[in-house]
């Protein structure tokens, strides 16, 4: 009985010895990722909403893909997984403050604006950069459902 027991202990040993991390996919720590940001104060419905964020994210993707030196990090977007995060922002003059604080962040930005006479607003803020230093002026903003 006492030997039985031994050998299961040392099965078990074994079994733990098996670094569980191997099989699993380590973070890149340069993974980048395509943020959308949509201006939840003017009101529009779903469907308007999911363009507006589609033109965004389209026209951005487009302008770095065109780019020589910046399509080097579209290609490592793909892949990583090809991350797109979508958020809520407050209004216009909060997509402004977030468009000012990327800018020296961000590999680029796109904005989509709603325009009437000489006015407009932001509609979608769409950005692209690494994600670690993102998260960061992004961290209090919730995802939109």
């Amino acid at each position: 009985m006492k030997y039985r027991n031994k050998n299961q202990c040392g099965e078990r040993k074994s079994n733990k010895s098996i670094n569980p991390l191997i099989n699993r996919r380590q973070p890149d720590p340069l993974q980048y990722v395509f943020y959308a940001i949509l201006n939840t104060d003017l009101q529009m419905n779903q469907g308007i909403a999911a363009a507006n964020i589609a033109i965004a994210l389209m026209f951005l993707y487009n302008k770095l893909e065109t780019n020589n030196v910046k399509c080097q990090y579209i290609d490592c977007w793909k892949r990583n997984g090809q991350r797109i995060i979508i958020l809520k922002g407050y209004d216009h003059k909060h997509l402004k403050y977030l468009q000012e604080e990327v800018k020296f962040l961000a590999l680029g930005t796109y904005v989509v604006r709603n325009k009437w006479n000489r006015n407009g607003t932001i509609k979608v803020l769409a950005v692209f950069g690494q994600k670690e230093y993102l998260q960061e002026v992004f961290e209090g903003l919730s995802y939109l459902r």
